[in-house]
């Protein structure tokens, strides 16, 4: 399945049930399982077979098949292959706050709202390897049966293993209030990179200059261009054109337009290095992937997950 790098601004599932199951999702090319994004929901990403390192903001985490990984909402979040040759994972997108209630009662004061608000921090690695982690690991399987099946309540399904999981998680959660703060107090790395994911996603189809995205997340070229290679794996000009290359490759295969347009729509006023970068992060050129996808839609819109 093919996905997008970029912050997801759409809903998933619908208003009245946001939740979203991927099932078996494979790597892009080269190493990346999982490319550097992040969103509002909360999710689950279940490992089926092969391991990847995945990384949540600072941390790294390596995920073997059978375990888990928590992403809280807003955590920018990625995964490379990195002892293994490959990996396939399920993952399960969700909006916490539809485990609300209409009336305030104890549940919701007590143990949602804490981890809506990030007053309580969930464990981020599911191994399996307590009572408590395969109560959850469980849980995940059953969510993930009941879409693939289309079970007839499968919303009330998920609904209930939902409250099971964090009712699991809840005693192994820890307080925020510990945390460390900043060395400063203005904005953290991490947001300073997602502010520069933003600004490349706003203005990719114009010129950018690697300044005026450095400025954007208010640090020198020279700092911003380490940090962003150490979060991301790509470089600001990399990731810059690969996402271009992404773009470039919806419109390739949802319409009929000449491969030049599309170069310029998307950024690239040269048509040989358009061509060179497409087929560097896609393995063909633009005309043989219209070739092989042009029939296709796109069939994992951003995760992403």
């Amino acid at each position: 399945m093919r996905r997008e790098t970029l912050r997801e601004n759409r809903i998933h599932g619908n208003p009245s049930f946001p939740v979203s199951v991927y099932p078996d999702v494979e790597q892009l090319n080269g190493n990346c399982v999982l490319d550097c994004h992040w969103h509002d929901e909360m999710e689950f990403i279940l490992v089926r077979s092969g391991s990847a390192l995945f990384q949540t903001d600072m941390q790294h985490t390596e995920v073997n098949a059978g375990e888990a990984l928590f992403v809280n909402s807003g955590t920018l979040h990625a995964g490379y292959l990195h002892h293994d040759d490959h990996c396939v994972f399920s993952a399960i997108v969700f909006d916490l706050k539809m485990l609300l209630s209409p009336v305030p009662d104890v549940i919701q004061q007590r143990f949602i709202e804490p981890v809506l608000h990030k007053a309580l921090l969930p464990p981020i690695h599911i191994k399996g390897t307590e009572a408590w982690e395969r109560e959850v690991l469980e849980s995940l399987d059953k969510i993930l049966r009941d879409h693939e099946t289309r079970h007839p309540a499968k919303e009330i399904s998920t609904k209930a293993q939902l409250y099971a999981i964090f009712a699991s998680m809840y005693p192994h959660m820890i307080s925020a209030a510990g945390e460390p703060p900043e060395a400063n107090t203005g904005l953290s790395k991490v947001e300073r990179v997602k502010m520069a994911i933003g600004y490349i996603h706003e203005h990719y189809q114009e010129p950018v200059r690697l300044k005026s995205i450095a400025d954007k997340a208010g640090m020198s070229e020279g700092h911003f261009c380490r940090f962003f290679k150490q979060m991301v794996q790509k470089s600001p000009i990399e990731y810059m054109n690969h996402y271009r290359v992404q773009k470039a490759s919806l419109l390739l295969e949802q319409t009929n337009r000449k491969v030049v347009d599309i170069a310029l729509e998307v950024g690239f006023d040269n048509l040989s290095y358009f061509i060179a970068t497409f087929k560097k992060w896609n393995g063909v050129t633009p005309s043989r992937y219209r070739k092989e996808h042009g029939s296709q839609q796109a069939a994992f819109p951003p995760l992403s997950l």
